[in-house]
Order: structure tokens, then sequence, then C-alpha cells
């Protein structure tokens, strides 16, 4: 049989808690940018002007008219179910509050200012 003694435990030296280190990740934070081009106009073999100009971005990942209806179909039906929940939320509400306003109204008639 084990008896427990009234008397505390030694105290374990503890270390002090690391800090984590935050990764500076490069590649997480990374922006496509639409590449520039740079259009040198000569003249008489000297550079007259320089002028910078945007490249059009690559239409590989656009997708097709029929998914965006689809996807603003979608969303809108998300946004119709979200709004049908926050009026049911709202009556329910309105609902627990109504006893308790016709019972004060009782309550302010009966009182005489």
């Amino acid at each position: 049989m084990t008896v427990k003694s009234n008397t505390p435990a030694t105290p374990k030296a503890i270390a002090p808690k690391k800090r984590r280190t935050r990764k500076t990740s490069t590649t997480a934070t990374k922006k496509t940018v639409a590449p520039k081009v740079t259009v040198t106009t000569f003249k008489s073999g000297k550079v007259v002007a320089k002028k910078t100009t945007l490249k059009r971005p690559s239409t590989a990942r656009l997708i097709t008219p029929q998914r965006y209806m689809q996807d603003i179909q979608t969303r809108w039906a998300i946004h119709n179910f979200e709004i049908q929940e926050l009026v049911s939320d709202f009556v329910k509400g309105f609902e627990t509050v109504k006893p308790y306003h016709t019972e004060m109204v009782k309550w302010v008639k009966t009182v005489n200012f």
C-alpha cells in the first residue's frame, strides 16, 4: 500500500520556453505580376525614346462563360440561403422578446409617473 506524503515534491529546474522563429518564405507572398516590355525607338543609330508597356497576361487559366455563369448562380444561391437563415434568426429573436415586451407595456400602463 502506498501512502501519500503531505510534503510538496522538489521543484525541477524549468528551462525557459523556446520561441518559435518565423519563416520568411517569398513563395507564400509572391504575387503574379504582368511582365513588362521595353520598346526602344532608334533614329539614325541613336536612341530616340524608350517606352515600357505591360505585356498581356495569358488567357490559358480563364474559365468559360458557362462555368462563370454557373459560379454566379451558385454564389447567388448561397447568398439567398444565408439571407433566409438570417431572417429566420431575426424571427426567433423577435418571438423570444415578444412576451417580455407585452409584459413591459402592461407594467408601464399601470405605473403613474
